[in-house]
C-alpha cells in the first residue's frame, strides 16, 4: 500500500504538517504514518573530548553521574515523544478518521527517514524544523537535505495549511520537466487537482505540448505565459489567483535548477506561505 510520512518534530508547522499529510492519506486512501526520530546524543557522547586532561578518579565519577543524567534525559525525551505522537494521532482520527501507523526511530534524522522512505511515498515535513524555527530561519538546514536527499515526492508546509483544489507547474523544455509531466500524470494526488502550466520566458509556443500532454491524460489545465524574473512572476501568479500548492521537480541544469538550489529557493520559502511539492 502507498503512504504519506509525516515527519513529526515539535517545530511550529507540526499541526498544519499533520492536517497535510492527513489531507494526502485521505483523498488518495494511502497508508498514514507518523515518523518521530529521536536525535538525542547523551553527555557521554562528548566524554571523549575531555578525557585525555582529567584523572582516573574523576573520570569514573563523571562516567556515573553522566550515566544517570543520561538515563534521565532518555526518559524524559521519550515521554514527550510519546506524548506528541498521541496527540497527532488522536487529532488525525477526530477530524479525518484515519488511525496512522507510528514509528519511532533513535539516531540521526537524516539517516534514520532515509532508511523508512520508499520511492512512492509522500513525504511531509514542516519548512523548518524545531532548531530551525529557534533561530528564525526560513528554511531549515535538515529540511534542505532531506529534499536532496529523499528518494520520494517530498512536500513542505509552513504553520498554515489549506487543502489545495489547484496547483503550479513552472514550465520550461527539459528533461526534468518532461519527467514531472510524467509523474504529474501518473500521481494520485496532483491528477485529483487542477494544473495551472506557468511559463516565464520568451517563447510561449513551448507551452502547446505539454498542455496537449496533460490535457490527453485527463487533467484540467489553465496555461499562462509570463516574462521576466521566475521566482517573482511565480509569487505574483500565485497571489493573484490564490493558488495552494506549487511544484517543483529536484533535478535540472537551468532555471528551475536554481529554483530548488539556489536564490530563487530561498525567495519561494521566504515568500510564499503555501506548501511546495518536490516531485523525483
Amino acid at each position: 500500500m502507498k503512504r504519506v510520512i509525516a515527519c513529526i518534530d515539535s517545530s511550529p508547522c507540526i499541526n498544519a504538517l499533520a492536517e497535510a499529510a492527513a489531507w494526502i492519506a485521505k483523498q488518495t486512501q494511502r497508508e498514514l504514518v507518523l515518523l518521530q526520530v529521536l536525535d538525542y546524543y547523551p553527555a557521554s557522547y562528548h566524554l571523549g573530548e575531555i578525557s585525555g586532561v582529567i584523572g582516573f578518579e574523576s573520570n569514573a565519577m563523571l562516567l556515573k553521574e553522566l550515566a544517570e543524567l543520561e538515563q534521565k534525559q532518555s526518559d524524559i525525551a521519550l515521554e514527550y515523544s510519546n506524548n506528541l505522537l498521541r496527540h497527532i494521532s488522536e487529532m488525525v482520527q477526530q477530524k479525518y478518521n484515519i488511525v496512522p501507523t507510528q514509528i519511532q526511530e533513535k539516531g540521526d534524522f537524516l539517516e534514520q527517514s532515509f532508511n523508512v522512505l520508499q520511492e512512492d511515498d509522500i513525504a511531509v515535513i514542516g519548512r523548518v524544523g524545531e532548531r530551525s524555527a529557534e533561530r528564525n530561519k526560513a528554511l531549515g538546514s535538515n529540511v534542505e537535505n532531506f529534499i536532496r536527499g529523499a528518494n520520494c515526492a517530498v512536500m513542505t508546509v509552513g504553520e498554515q495549511f489549506k487543502p489545495p483544489t489547484r496547483f503550479i507547474f513552472a514550465y520550461e523544455y527539459s528533461p526534468t520537466c518532461l519527467k514531472i509531466m510524467k509523474r504529474i500524470t501518473q500521481s494520485d494526488l496532483l491528477r485529483l487537482l487542477q494544473c495551472h502550466l506557468l511559463y516565464v520566458g520568451d517563447h510561449p509556443e513551448i507551452l502547446n505540448e505539454p498542455t496537449q500532454y496533460l490535457k490527453a491524460a485527463g487533467l484540467d489545465v489553465v496555461v499562462e505565459y509570463r516574462y521576466g524574473d521566475v521566482a517573482e512572476n511565480i509569487l505574483d501568479y500565485q497571489r493573484e489567483h490564490g493558488i495552494q500548492l506549487i511544484l517543483l521537480g529536484a533535478f535540472s541544469h537551468s532555471k528551475i535548477h536554481q529554483f530548488f538550489l539556489g536564490s530563487i529557493t530561498t525567495t519561494i520559502f521566504r515568500n510564499s506561505n503555501v506548501p511546495l511539492l518536490v516531485v523525483k
